[in-house]
């Protein structure tokens, strides 16, 4: 009798626990030594000194036996290799899937360049031996993020609330009257210009909860961290503040992660007064933007996690002989001369876009839900504010916060509206107009299957 009741006893409490939603989060530092290659910029940037430290931040989630990870580096980005033997690793190391793992980068211009089989990667020289070796070290250092965090798991309550930012961010592409060509970053507005398009004044804030005490924040906001400049320090810029910000404020042993919107052609710069904020103005304003949606978090109910993912194949541009013979002369003295940023962006495109003409170009889009409320959605490039917003409207949730640069990177993805009006992004885009309709049209359909599963 007392052995039967024992078991029932041992019963119940193992299909309690089973049943319980979890969470654990952790960060490893991933700050590179001095030398490494610096990412952003085209040319070499060696890093020297650090200002703030680099972190892979994970959020493991689980129900019932079913694990998502969110994974959040502080770097410019991420790339498919990376990403593969990242991936690989947690499976090995973990017993998670690789598909259920989400990466992105918060996309920092304060930290180590990664290797994209183009021009690029001479011109950084993130094939020297320093920048191999921190390429190297990375996949084990993510796969112990999600070790550790995987060891945190804990029961937890999930809410969400979306904050709002206005004034911080800023669409970097002007139209002005006369021009056909859209201004990139002008450095003085007439009355008579106006932004390209919009921007996304969301914040979002999901945050969870065991015993009363928050043990991880997912933070979202769409904006470039680019307020650091163009120096040789490390940093994670605006995003390290922020996290670091919230946590102080909101649970000391509170992980928190932030991951990047669509912000392809978003900055933190105010064209219209010139005004640029630093680094801790903008992280600060962001946090005070969380603090104020945080009496509004509203619980979110929760189930095991539901992941779906989809590999999208994009038709590369073309390009003409002669665009092809002028890049080509370009390349020959891009090391000895410095041509500006969208003439060499340009050049560095057409370059690879015929070196990899019959290498399909790529992306992966991913959907992580665990709540009817909310959804995560992951996007392989820089993304155009419009696309973000087209897939947050159309969306079958009330939340869907959306990472960029995840899962590997395709280059700039603008709206189809948006090629005629050129300039940097435009001639950056390794993909024809289109491309990112294409994206979203996807993502769309895997937010409904995550949604209504069969």
């Amino acid at each position: 009798m007392i052995t039967r009741l024992l078991f029932c006893l041992l019963f119940v409490t193992l299909s309690a626990q089973a049943g319980d939603f979890r969470v654990g989060a952790a960060q490893v530092d991933i700050t590179p030594k001095d030398g490494t290659p610096l990412g952003g910029f085209y040319k070499f940037r060696g890093s020297a000194g650090v200002l703030d430290p680099l972190y892979a931040k994970t959020i493991v989630v689980e129900k019932e036996g079913v694990h998502a990870v969110i994974v959040v580096l502080d770097l410019s980005g991420t790339v498919r290799p990376v990403v593969a033997a990242a991936r690989k690793a947690i499976q090995e190391q973990c017993g998670i899937e690789g598909d259920h793992v989400m990466i992105s980068g918060t996309h920092t211009h304060s930290g180590p360049q990664q290797p994209r089989g183009s021009l690029m990667d001479d011109l950084t020289k993130v094939n020297s031996a320093p920048g191999v070796a921190y390429i190297s070290a990375l996949p084990g250092l993510i796969a112990e993020s999600v070790k550790q965090a995987k060891s945190r798991l804990v029961p937890v309550t999930a809410s969400a609330a979306i904050g709002k930012a206005e004034g911080i961010s800023f669409n970097r592409r002007v139209l002005r009257e006369g021009v056909k060509e859209a201004i990139w970053q002008p450095k003085s507005l007439t009355a008579f210009d106006k932004p390209a398009g919009p921007v996304d004044p969301d914040v979002g804030v999901l945050v969870f909860h065991s015993a009363g005490k928050p043990v991880a924040s997912f933070l979202n906001f769409a904006m470039h961290p680019t307020s650091v400049g163009g120096g040789v320090k490390i940093s994670a810029d605006y995003p390290g503040v922020f996290t670091r910000l919230v946590s102080e404020r909101h649970g000391p042993d509170m992980i928190s992660v932030f991951a990047n919107g669509c912000c392809g052609n978003i900055n933190h710069t105010d064209y219209i007064t010139g005004k640029r904020r630093s680094t801790q103005e903008l992280g600060t304003a962001l946090a005070a933007s969380a603090d104020a949606a945080w009496p509004s978090l509203q619980p979110v109910t929760t189930f095991k996690p539901r992941i779906r993912s989809e590999l999208v194949t994009l038709t590369r541009k073309k390009f003409s002989e002669a665009q092809i013979a002028k890049a080509k002369d370009m390349a020959a003295n891009m090391f000895t001369k410095n041509f500006g940023t969208v003439p060499m962006a340009e050049a560095v495109c057409i370059l690879e876009t015929v070196d990899k003409q019959n290498v399909p170009l790529v992306g992966e889009v991913q959907v992580i839900a665990f709540s009817d409320e909310l959804a995560i959605v992951a996007l392989p490039g820089e993304i155009f504010v419009e696309l973000g917003l087209a897939i947050k409207k159309a969306s079958p949730f009330k939340h869907t916060l959306i990472a960029e640069l995840a899962n590997g990177s395709v280059g700039y993805v603008p709206n189809r509206e948006a090629y005629p009006q050129g300039n940097y992004e435009i001639v950056s885009a390794r993909g024809e107009a289109g491309s990112g309709e294409k994206l979203v049209e996807v993502a769309l359909k895997l937010l409904g299957q995550v949604k209504s599963p069969d």
